[in-house]
Order: C-alpha cells, then structure tokens, then sequence
C-alpha cells in the first residue's frame, strides 16, 4: 500500500512539473511565441484549419468582442508611448484569435490540442501569440503581458502591423488569445 501511494505521489509530482512549465502562477504562458516575416513567407508548408476556424467563430460573443477590441486599445497605446506604430485590427487573425481562446480552455499552450503548433490555425498569417487565462478585465490582461518580457517583447515588436484578440468564457473562466501578423 505505502508503494502505491508514493508512485501516485511521484506522478503527481511529475504532471505538476510538466504543467508549471507551461503556465506560470499568474496565469499566462511564459513561452512568448514570435515567428519573422521571412519565416512565414519561407515556410514551404503551410497550414490553415478551416474546419476550427468555422467552429469558433460560430460560438463568438459580442460583448467579448467589445472588451477584446478595448484591450487592443490599451495594447496600441502603450505602442504609441514607445514610439511604434499602431497595429491595425484584423478580421482573419481575429478568426484564428477565436480558435486559440477556444482551444486554450482545452490546453493552455502555445500547443495546440491536437498536438501542433500555435500557428498550425493559419501560418500564412501568424506572426505571434501571447495567451492568458483567468483576467477578467482588461488592465489586468494587459498590466500581466507587459509584465512578462516575453509577452511584453510581442507587444513592442516594431515588426509586428496587424493584432487581433479574442476572449472565450468556459464555466467562469476567461480565455486570452492575443494574435500578431505583419
């Protein structure tokens, strides 16, 4: 009996260490993702799941929309007081931002669900991700990107052109997927 439950203990232990890899206590995942221009212009393969696509944005909220559409705000400010341009909203990462929101309820990862990466949405288009869960307003989603040097990075990159965010709510719990073009 003691045996069993010190390998359910160091299992535990194990899944705990995977899972703090991933997802910090403040509820973002530190691993920022950014992939260049010549990246995705280069990339001889190239990914597009219309089927996610279609799902997600069947199940969009306006009024998230609307908090989402604020927080590109703020991000465009903080942009403006460091001397960058303004990243324009767009629709199609705005698409790819509802599956990611949707999806990270499923697994909050730069990874998705079905295993592959962040930009297997649409790599035509995705230049970077920041991700967060677990804010429920608007400065706090923010004021924790820009406390993380890797999400700040995405949000200063001068490279980046274009922005998209969207909001998913599972069972109380607010999904962030803040998607970056060029």
């Amino acid at each position: 009996m003691a045996k069993r439950i010190c390998a359910v203990c160091v299992l535990f232990f194990i899944v705990f260490l995977y899972c703090i890899s991933f997802i910090s206590c403040d509820g973002i995942d530190n691993n920022g993702i950014k992939r260049t221009s010549a990246e995705i212009k280069n990339d001889t393969t190239i990914y597009l799941d219309n089927e996610a696509i279609a799902l997600a944005e069947s199940a969009n909220d306006s009024g998230l929309r609307a908090v989402a559409l604020q927080t590109s705000n703020i991000v465009n400010d903080i942009r403006a007081e460091a001397g960058l341009d303004e990243l324009a909203w767009d629709i199609n990462l705005e698409s790819v931002a509802h599956v990611r929101a949707k999806e990270c309820s499923q697994k909050f990862s730069h990874t998705r669900p079905n295993g592959t990466q962040w930009y297997t949405v649409n790599s035509r288009i995705q230049g970077g991700e920041n991700l967060a869960f677990g804010f429920d307003n608007t400065n706090d989603v923010v004021e924790a990107w820009m406390n993380s040097p890797t999400h700040r990075d995405n949000i200063l990159y001068e490279d980046f052109e274009k922005v998209a965010i969207s909001i998913y709510e599972d069972n109380g719990t607010y999904y962030w997927a803040q998607e970056y073009g060029y």
